[in-house]
């Protein structure tokens, strides 16, 4: 593993951990991904859309760092797939939003799926009953952080 900022050090086998799961789960991703027929402009535009209930096309050009052409192409390629929607902002009719279609939220949500379910499901039922309690604990801790991080004012995604 590479060499770690010193303030992460004491979490260097947290973190080695992490990344043997998340390699298995992406592994197991990997099938779907692969098949994906987007570019990766188009698949850039489609995980901010779905990161958002709506976005418009100013909002999505200044998050992608393009051009609001380009980022209208963008949004007019996935229209024609299928996977986004566009409809008219409710409070500024001259705006026009971006949200996931019902196809572009299946798709999202198959590609988070990391794997079959019933393989985590298989891991979690192996371990210890004990680490599996203090896993819980941890991972509910560490989830209420990062809501609680994410609804900062002044939280913006990277």
């Amino acid at each position: 593993m590479a060499e770690l900022p010193p303030r992460l050090a004491p979490f260097h086998e947290l973190l080695a951990a992490q990344k043997v799961i998340f390699r298995e789960l992406f592994r197991m991703t990997m099938p779907h991904w692969i098949h994906l027929d987007l570019s990766m402009g188009q698949l850039r535009t489609l995980a901010v859309v779905a990161s958002r209930q709506a976005v418009n096309v100013s909002m999505l050009a200044e998050t992608l760092e393009v051009s609001k052409p380009t980022a209208s192409t963008l949004v007019d390629q996935l229209v024609q797939r299928g996977l986004v929607e566009r409809a008219e902002d409710a409070e500024d009719r001259r705006r026009t939003m971006v949200a996931l279609s019902q196809a572009g939220s299946d798709m999202m949500a198959q590609m988070r799926q990391y794997g079959p379910p019933e393989r985590m499901a298989q891991w979690l039922e192996s371990m210890d009953p004990d680490d599996l309690a203090a896993l819980k604990r941890g991972l509910q801790a560490l989830a209420a952080i990062v809501e609680r991080d994410a609804a900062q004012p002044a939280h913006t995604a990277p």
